[in-house]
């Protein structure tokens, strides 16, 4: 059997909710596959499948939110992500605590550690997903991530993890491209 359409399944990344309201209803689904894209212009990207009823919203209303769950909330991203919007009103149902945003009408997840607020910049066809780019128009950092929350990391299989603090390695970048740059034409 061919593994390789399988790959993401062996690649951890931070999760995300991505939210967006159209008329009086807001809907919020689940990304793990997501990621900024530029810094200027600032530009952040995910993807998602086009039958997603948050897709067609995003189509609709060209605008979305962004927002980052700690471990500790990784629970909302199984309740957002299992369930379509189609079926009913799960942001009630599960009552997500939203704040509004400054520039979008779409809200972001109050109980996130960073949020942003984004319009539609771009939509790309990749396959068996779309690749949606938002601009990032206003962000919300609510805490400090490495200090006061731990980002919540998918695993798939709706199991989830974080960083371990005490386990991060910083470098002298200066000095290893010194070493590096020295190290050039003195030959193999």
């Amino acid at each position: 059997m061919d593994y390789c359409n399988r790959f993401s399944e062996n690649i951890s990344l931070p999760v995300c909710l991505i939210t967006v309201k159209s008329e009086s209803r807001v809907n919020s689904m689940t990304v793990a596959w997501s990621t900024p894209l530029s810094s200027n212009p600032p530009l952040f990207g995910f993807a998602i499948r086009k039958n997603r009823f948050t897709y067609q919203l995003i189509v609709k209303e060209k605008e979305f939110t962004v927002s980052f769950l700690s471990l500790e909330k990784s629970d909302l991203a199984v309740k957002l992500g299992r369930i379509s919007g189609r079926e009913g009103d799960k942001v009630s149902a599960i009552s997500l605590k939203l704040k509004d945003s400054d520039v979008v009408k779409t809200p972001y997840v109050e109980e996130a550690y960073f949020a942003m607020e984004c319009k539609l910049e771009n939509l790309f066809e990749t396959g068996d997903h779309d690749f949606v780019v938002g601009r990032v128009v206003s962000v919300h950092p609510t805490k400090n991530v490495l200090i006061d929350s731990k980002p919540a990391i998918y695993l798939g299989n709706d199991t989830f993890t974080t960083i371990d603090t005490s386990q991060i390695n910083k470098f002298d970048t200066k000095e290893i491209v010194a070493s590096i740059k020295n190290s050039f034409g003195r030959g193999a």
